[in-house]
C-alpha cells in the first residue's frame, strides 16, 4: 500500500449500490488524535485524517499525520493559513491528492468519520473543526456548494 498498490478492492465498488458516493464525486475522511499514555503529559498528540482518493473507488486511501499539543483532542492543523494564498494545513493536502487522483473532480460530497470526541467535546469540535474546513474556499479547494453545505451544518 506504500508505494500506491492496491491490496484489494470491495464488490460493490464494480456497481451502482452505493448511490450516494458513486454518483457524485465523494470523498470519505476519518479523523483522530492519539495521546500519550495518562502521566506523559509533555508527549505530542499526533493527529491523524484519512481520505479516500481514486473517485470513483472507495477502497483507496491516503494518511495525512500532524504532531500537536499535547491531549489536545481538537485537530488545529485542517486550515494553516501560511500567507494570504497558501495553505499547509492537513485539508487542503488530502483533497488536492484527491483531486489529482480522480481524473481533475473536486469532490461534490464530504463524509467525516470523527473518532474519540466525547459528547462534552462534541459541539466545540464541530464547530472548530468545520470552520477550518470552511475556511478552504479562500484558498479554492472546496467548490462553493460544498462550503454552503458546511455552513448549514455549522
Amino acid at each position: 500500500m506504500q508505494l500506491g498498490g492496491l491490496n484489494s478492492m470491495l464488490c460493490v465498488e464494480h456497481s451502482p449500490s452505493l448511490p450516494h458516493v458513486s454518483k457524485a464525486p465523494t470523498i470519505i475522511l476519518e479523523m483522530d488524535v492519539s495521546h500519550g499514555s495518562p502521566g506523559q503529559s509533555d508527549i505530542p498528540s499526533i493527529a491523524v485524517v484519512v481520505s479516500s482518493r481514486h473517485w470513483p473507488l472507495i477502497s483507496r486511501y491516503r494518511a495525512s499525520v500532524r504532531t500537536q499539543s499535547p491531549k489536545v483532542e481538537l485537530i488545529d492543523s485542517l486550515f494553516k493559513k501560511v500567507s494570504d494564498t497558501e495553505d499547509e494545513g492537513i485539508m487542503r493536502e488530502l483533497l488536492l491528492d484527491f483531486y489529482t487522483s480522480s481524473a481533475k473532480r473536486k469532490p461534490d460530497q464530504i463524509i467525516i468519520f470523527r473518532d474519540s470526541v466525547s459528547e462534552s467535546q462534541f459541539n466545540q469540535v464541530l464547530n472548530i473543526e468545520l470552520d477550518q474546513i470552511i475556511e478552504l474556499q479562500y484558498v479554492e479547494v472546496l467548490p462553493k456548494k460544498v462550503v454552503d453545505i458546511l455552513k448549514e451544518i455549522r
